[in-house]
C-alpha cells in the first residue's frame, strides 16, 4: 500500500487545465429600494468579462452580494496547500473549479452557501450568452414547458384565502398550494373550505412551514388524505427526523422536505432515514443551480421526485425553471400569488398560459434582461471590484 500512494501521489489526476480565453473582469453589485423585501434590500449583482458578456442575477439580501465583492478581492487563499482560484481572471465556464475553490476557503462561514448561489447563477447566465441557447438547454433539456401550481401567502380570515383561491382558478391555475395560518385545527377547517371552493379536479398541497407538533402532523394528515391532497410540505421541524419518518410511514400523503437544508450531505440522510417521500431545495441554500441539479439528480438515484422551490424574483424563479425544464423528476413549477409581487428590475417575467403552463426563457442565459432604468432609478449603492 505504502509503494501504491508513493507512486501516484505526484500524479494531478483529473485537475482541468483552463484552455478558454473568456476571464472575469470584474463585479459590480447594485443595491436596490425596494417595498417588496422590507427585512433587507435586495440586490442586483453584475459579473463582467473580457468578451463584453455580462451575468445578472438578483439576491433578496444585500449582505450577500457585498460579501460576494468582497470574496473578489482576494488575491491568496487562506488556507496553505489547497487550490485556489482567484475570481478576477478566472474563466467563467469554469464553475465546479471556481466554486470548489470558494468551497474549500469558506466552507466554514454561514453565508457561504447564498453567495455561491449568486456567482453560480451569474456564471450560467454567462455560459448561456456564451453559446447563445438558453440555460437549460446547456444542461440537457428534457421538456419545453411545465405545470405551475399558485402558492399563496398566509392570511388572518377565510375570506382573503377564498378571494386568492378563485382568483387562481379563474386565470388557469390547476393546482394551489395553501399556506395556513398555523393552528393545526383552524388549518383543516380552511382545508376542508378550500376543497369545497375549488372541487375535485383542482390538486391541493398543503404547507404549514413547520408549525405542527408530531401529534398535529398527523391529525392534518389524515384529514389532508381524506381530502385528496396531493402533498404535505413541511409539516414538522427539518431535524425531527424521527418524527418525519414516522409520519411517511403513518400517511399516505407525499411529506415534502428540504427547504432548511443548506448541505447535500443532510439531503442524504433524509432519504436514508426515510423521513421524506419528494425533495425540496432553495437555490440560495444549495448553492445555485448547480446545487439544485446535484439535489435533483440525487433524488432521482432513490426513484424520488425533487420539486424546488421557485418563490421570489424574476431571476430566482428562471433560475429553478431552468432546472425543472431539464430534470424529468419534477412535476410544478411554484408560482407565488398574486402573480407578480415579487417582479422587480426586469420586463421579461414568468406567467402561466391559460391551461396553467410556465413555458421555456427563449433569450439565451436565464432569459431575462435588466430593466435598466428601473435598476438605476431603484439603486440607492453601487459596490464594484476593481473600483
Amino acid at each position: 500500500m505504502a509503494s501504491y500512494k508513493k507512486k501516484f501521489k505526484n500524479l494531478n489526476i483529473g485537475h482541468y487545465t483552463n484552455r478558454s480565453h473568456m476571464k472575469i473582469t470584474g463585479i459590480k453589485v447594485h443595491i436596490l429600494r425596494s417595498e417588496v423585501y422590507h427585512h433587507s434590500p435586495p440586490c442586483f449583482i453584475r459579473i463582467f468579462t473580457d468578451e463584453g458578456i455580462e451575468g445578472n442575477t438578483i439576491i433578496e439580501e444585500s449582505i450577500y452580494g457585498e460579501e460576494l465583492v468582497r470574496k473578489f478581492k482576494v488575491e491568496k487563499g487562506w488556507i496553505k496547500g489547497k487550490e485556489f482560484t482567484k475570481l478576477i481572471g478566472a474563466d467563467p465556464l469554469d464553475r465546479e473549479n471556481i466554486e470548489k475553490s470558494l468551497w474549500t476557503q469558506y466552507f466554514y462561514q454561514r453565508h457561504y452557501v447564498a453567495v455561491s448561489s449568486a456567482l453560480d447563477e451569474c456564471l450560467w447566465d454567462i455560459a448561456g450568452k456564451f453559446f447563445k441557447v438558453p440555460v437549460y438547454k446547456l444542461i440537457g433539456a428534457y421538456r419545453e414547458k411545465i405545470l405551475a401550481y399558485a402558492s399563496t401567502q398566509s392570511y388572518d380570515n377565510v375570506e382573503d384565502y377564498k378571494k386568492i383561491v378563485e382568483d387562481c382558478v379563474n386565470r388557469g391555475f390547476k393546482a394551489i398550494k395553501i399556506h395556513p395560518p398555523k393552528n393545526w385545527k383552524k388549518d383543516i377547517e380552511l382545508c376542508k373550505k378550500v376543497r369545497e371552493w375549488v372541487g375535485d379536479e383542482i390538486i391541493l398541497m398543503h404547507d404549514p412551514f413547520n408549525a405542527y407538533t408530531r401529534e398535529e402532523a398527523i391529525r392534518v394528515g389524515r384529514i389532508l388524505e381524506k381530502l385528496d391532497f396531493y402533498w404535505f410540505e413541511d409539516p414538522i421541524p427539518t431535524e425531527d427526523m424521527d418524527g418525519l419518518a414516522n409520519l411517511c410511514r403513518s400517511l399516505d400523503i407525499d411529506i415534502v422536505m428540504g427547504e432548511q437544508i443548506y448541505n447535500h450531505q443532510s439531503y442524504t440522510e433524509l432519504i436514508r432515514r426515510g423521513a421524506t417521500d419528494r425533495l425540496r431545495c432553495i437555490d440560495v441554500n444549495v448553492g445555485g443551480i448547480t446545487g439544485i441539479l446535484k439535489v435533483a439528480h440525487l433524488a432521482e438515484a432513490f426513484n424520488m421526485k425533487c420539486e424546488p422551490h421557485s418563490w421570489g424574483n424574476p431571476w430566482q424563479q428562471a433560475a429553478h425553471l431552468h432546472v425543472m425544464l431539464a430534470i424529468r423528476n419534477c412535476d410544478f413549477f411554484e408560482m407565488p400569488v398574486p402573480q407578480g409581487i415579487f417582479d422587480i428590475g426586469t420586463r421579461d417575467v414568468i406567467r402561466i398560459d391559460k391551461e396553467g403552463y410556465v413555458h421555456a426563457p427563449k433569450k439565451p442565459g436565464l432569459g431575462i434582461d435588466p430593466d435598466w432604468d428601473e435598476i438605476e432609478k431603484q439603486t440607492i449603492k453601487t459596490i464594484s471590484w476593481p473600483e
